[in-house]
């Protein structure tokens, strides 16, 4: 079998050097607050401060509606090409590394769950996007179409351990041929992996069948940071305490003892306003967006490079725990941005879920 793993390929380390970062613009009427419109300030400010560090490929929907010149700035290349909805994480391209050398994976995706629970019913241009990224890039591509793969489903620690939750990998809509063992055995040959560690949830509610980048992500090949409540009554507190449980009783790959630090969510947690629900268009194909939703907010939804970090911020006290736990793990190595995302939140992810990096 010709596998990325055969050719000597893995899936690096968030936190290492990038060729650059891709991020899709909103657009969606039924997903995003007036199509897009009122998160599209968060977009640019991410992308602006990415391209102080990286180069930023913004990719532009023909349906893209609002005016996006504020974008033609240094680092910055904006290219059109279709798709149905702006999460990079999860509909384009999964990068691999070989010393200097990169492909990728194109897996195939059905926009988180497919015709069982998936988020919106024609996810096609989706599907293709992979592919036309690659050309776009000229990046070569191991071709993954009959797995159901989102890259927010993944972490890695650099070193051949992935990370990863039941609630999303075992769900009905994606890979339910396949038995837990077989698509364990799936991940490590495509994605170069020796070791997969499995929790059981990530947050609650959270649509994508609860990801792991909303819930654990790898601060360095044996840390890892643990989204949790501080409210012991909150269904998010058992679902913590008990990945917390099994994570400090694993090892990596490389059998490293694996350090578990705890972020906690915005308490109480944050719901949809009235004002939110009714900027999003209901639409019998999209998932419904009502007043007093409970929102999936957390900061481990944070993107990062070889140098810095952006953070979620919510404008609520836990913002500065999260900053200064951050701040202090990486000692001035990484800087860190808090950026507002709310408007980004409220359509069901994050900064990390609106990126992807190369």
């Amino acid at each position: 079998m010709i596998s990325p793993k055969n050719d000597g390929y893995t899936f690096p380390f968030e936190g290492l050097a990038h060729e650059g970062t891709i991020i899709l613009l909103p657009y969606r009427e039924d997903t995003w607050e007036d199509g897009g419109l009122k998160a599209f300030p968060e977009f640019k400010s991410i992308i602006e401060t990415i391209s102080m560090h990286e180069h930023v490929y913004v990719i532009k929907s023909p349906k893209v509606k609002y005016d996006t010149s504020c974008l033609n700035m240094k680092n910055v290349s904006i290219h059109e090409l279709d798709y149905d909805d702006s999460w990079a994480r999860d509909n384009t391209l999964i990068f691999l590394k070989k010393d200097n050398k990169i492909k990728a994976v194109d897996f195939g995706f059905n926009a988180w769950g497919g015709k069982v629970d998936g988020l919106y019913s024609n996810w096609e241009d989706d599907n293709k996007l992979g592919s036309n990224l690659s050309k776009l890039l000229n990046i070569e591509c191991y071709l993954d179409k009959d797995f159901i793969l989102e890259g927010g489903s993944i972490h890695t620690n650099g070193n051949k351990t992935l990370l990863t939750t039941e609630a999303c990998l075992l769900s009905k809509g994606r890979n339910s041929n396949l038995s837990k063992e077989e698509i364990e055995n799936h991940l490590k040959e495509m994605l170069g992996m020796d070791k997969v560690l499995w929790i059981p949830h990530g947050i609650y509610n959270d649509e994508t069948n609860e990801h792991i980048d909303n819930m654990a992500c790898f601060l360095d090949e044996n840390t890892i940071l643990l989204a949790t409540s501080k409210d012991t009554n909150d269904i998010q507190y058992k679902w913590s305490m008990e990945a917390k449980r099994i994570l400090e009783n694993e090892t990596t790959a490389s059998g490293k003892k694996i350090n578990v630090l705890l972020v906690n969510t915005p308490n109480p947690y944050l719901a949809l306003t009235n004002e939110e629900a009714n900027a999003i268009k209901l639409d019998s194909g999209a998932k419904e967006r009502l007043k007093g939703d409970r929102l999936a907010a957390s900061y481990v939804n944070f993107y990062m490079g070889k140098d810095f970090i952006i953070l979620p911020k919510f404008n609520v006290k836990e913002d500065l725990e999260a900053y200064n736990l951050l701040n202090e793990f990486y000692k001035g190595t990484k800087k860190i941005y808090s950026i507002e995302s709310r408007n980004i939140l409220v359509s069901g992810g994050n900064i990390h879920c609106i990126t992807m990096q190369i």
